[in-house]
């Protein structure tokens, strides 16, 4: 079954927490896609900017809800969205849907979601990414969760760390029963230890996995 609109919000609303406003979008067009945001798909073949498209209105949906005004939100060098000064947020795409979220720098520290496919990770692909012990011995669809989960970690510790980095940084085990996985590094990034530990969730609707992740504000800061 595919996943309707507001089921969709309901599960990502439980999934990231208060203080996040959510967007939604199906990729159609290019419609609602600003000058300055274009330049980064410029090249692109038609599908990749309905994507891209897509990412963006799902992102000034996500800002309205925040009570921010719907600006331009550009492509960095690195190719992660630049949100307004004081925001930060998350956009992820896959086949017919976008999601984006964003939330106050005073809510929230930085956040990653990733929507992919509830199926198997293409051939080759696993062992080229679950390289630690602990990813030894995952159905395939576990296997599908560490990679998503992965790329959600990363979209939210990139803004932090300043350098790119691989999916043999950090190990991830899924829990299935919970719509939960842990996450942790298995080498310094940036300002996160070794070992440092951060607890994500997963959700599964109809063919889509969505897996999300908040760093909330160190309270001791």
């Amino acid at each position: 079954g595919s996943m309707t609109p507001t089921s969709i919000e309901a599960v990502l609303s439980e999934m990231l927490g208060p203080g996040i406003g959510l967007g939604i979008e199906p990729v159609s067009g290019s419609g609602g896609l600003r000058p300055v945001e274009a330049i980064a798909v410029s090249k692109a073949v038609p599908k990749r900017v309905a994507e891209f498209a897509a990412g963006r209105r799902a992102a000034r949906t996500a800002l309205g809800a925040i009570g921010c005004e719907a600006s331009d939100i550009p492509a960095g060098p690195d190719r992660a969205p630049v949100w307004p000064d004081g925001v930060t947020g998350t956009i992820t795409h896959d086949g017919d849907l976008a999601l984006a979220a964003a939330a106050r720098l005073g809510d929230v520290r930085s956040m990653g979601l990733d929507l992919t496919e509830a199926a198997p990770l293409p051939g080759g692909t696993r062992e080229r990414i679950l390289r630690h012990a602990a990813e030894e011995g995952l159905t395939d669809l576990e296997a599908r969760v560490v990679f998503s989960a992965k790329e959600s970690l990363f979209k939210a510790l990139s803004p932090h760390v300043g350098f790119v980095f691989g999916f043999s940084a950090a190990a991830v085990r899924p829990d299935m029963e919970r719509g939960s996985f842990e996450a942790w590094l298995l080498q310094p990034l940036g300002p996160f230890e070794q070992g440092q530990v951060w607890r994500g969730r997963l959700a599964i609707e109809g063919h889509r996995l969505i897996t999300g992740l908040v760093l909330r504000p160190d309270p001791d800061a």
